[in-house]
């Protein structure tokens, strides 16, 4: 199964880069649905070829499931997919915690202190704002930041060395995403050249993200 790892992983950059190219920026489709699924479908196929942790195969799947419904039209697709997601961001935070080398003692360590701070000062901010600019989805989107809020802390329990700094590099990714993504949404216009951008960085910064984990904890696994 090693032989066929680079596979999964180009067939789903192959993927990801057709959809940031061609349909980020449109509206629902079944191709668009298909190449946004498949490109974090390849990658549930290398962690479960990698023998990862069952944690990040699990939270893969229900970020694509999330995928597919953030692909589709609706305030109700809408809410399962941020539902989908929020599940997923649940996975990550069981997977960082659960790693042998997770000591939650470092969170207290000065540079990550800064950090999470910054981290929550930021979460603090977009919940402030969006409360206001949600709408009745509002519930939903702060629940979400809590979440995510909670996986960038449980990701800070990690050692700062090879492997696990691409890790850490993903979720930062992550985090940067649905923040582009929540302004995008909620805050920006549609006409002007910022919010035209913001799907392209939407994707960009996701997709990185998940391959980042992945690939720092298949990396991880190769040299244990």
């Amino acid at each position: 199964m090693d032989t066929l790892l680079p596979r999964f992983f180009e067939f789903g950059a192959v993927c990801a880069f057709i959809y940031l190219l061609g349909y980020c920026y449109r509206g629902p489709s079944r191709a668009k649905t298909g190449f946004k699924v498949f490109s974090i479908g390849a990658l549930v196929l290398v962690s479960i070829a990698a023998s990862t942790p069952l944690w990040l195969t699990l939270a893969l799947a229900a970020c694509a499931i999330g995928d597919y419904y953030l692909s589709r039209d609706g305030a109700a697709a809408f809410v399962k997919g941020v539902a989908a997601f929020a599940v997923g961001h649940l996975f990550y935070i069981a997977l960082f915690l659960t790693d042998p080398l997770s000591d939650i003692s470092l969170i207290i360590t000065n540079s990550r202190i800064a950090t999470l701070t910054f981290l929550a000062i930021m979460s603090i901010i977009m919940m402030s704002i969006l409360w206001f600019y949600a709408g009745k989805l509002r519930y939903a989107v702060l629940g979400y930041i809590g979440v995510i809020t909670s996986m960038g802390i449980a990701a800070a329990t990690l050692p700062w060395m090879p492997n696990y700094n691409i890790v850490m590099l993903g979720v930062a990714f992550f985090i940067l995403s649905d923040l582009i993504l929540s302004m995008e949404m909620f805050l920006l216009s549609k006409q002007g050249w910022v919010g035209k951008l913001a799907p392209f960085l939407v994707w960009a910064f996701y997709w990185l993200a998940q391959f980042s984990i992945t690939a720092g904890l298949v990396l991880r696994g190769m040299q244990t």
